[in-house]
């Protein structure tokens, strides 16, 4: 478990815990207040070549401060594998905060927490289709700056970006595919 300032604690899913999945449900469902994201966390945990547990990170919220007590989780952040090109990578996918926690830092626990782990692990770089002015304050730039694209995003190109996890290993270039849980 990772401290996060006096209020939020991260950690990743427990492996085979119900009462995880059902949190995490509840968080996606409340934050985007449908059940696609949900239920795209359910087929990628069912992907076991794309499905890493330990980056599908809880943020806890604590029952006493400065203390090991917790309640319920009020955030969900998952990076699972990708493909750029043809080679492995990571997508940042989906993450959510319950509503009435909105602006408290949860977001932005569940996400360092997540990106850190991938990080430590010696990932090489993370992938996001999300708001542009909201994910640069993780260190994600325009993927089309590093010659990267995915039909998917023609849309909102410049949603699509990149954080470099390791500036030893070269980027690769092409197209972004995603799992087959996104049915895409």
């Amino acid at each position: 478990m990772q401290r996060t300032g006096h209020l939020w604690r991260t950690r990743s899913e427990h492996e085979d815990s119900q009462y995880d999945r059902t949190a995490i449900r509840r968080v996606l469902e409340a934050a985007f207040e449908t059940d696609a994201e949900a239920d795209l966390v359910d087929r990628l945990r069912q992907d076991e070549s794309n499905w890493i547990s330990r980056y599908s990170v809880l943020g806890m919220t604590a029952a006493i401060p400065d203390s090991e007590f917790e309640t319920l989780p009020a955030a969900h952040a998952l990076i699972h594998r990708c493909t750029v090109g043809g080679h492995s990578g990571l997508m940042l996918a989906p993450t959510g905060v319950l509503p009435q926690h909105h602006g408290e830092g949860a977001g932005t626990a569940v996400i360092s927490a997540a990106l850190n782990l991938a990080e430590q692990d010696g990932e090489a770089f993370v992938m996001v289709y999300g708001y542009p002015h909201y994910y640069p304050r993780f260190g994600f730039m325009p993927a089309s700056e590093s010659g990267i694209s995915a039909e998917w995003a023609s849309e909102q190109p410049e949603a699509l970006q990149v954080r470099i996890l390791d500036d030893q290993v070269a980027l690769p270039t092409g197209e972004v595919k995603l799992p087959e849980a996104y049915g895409v």
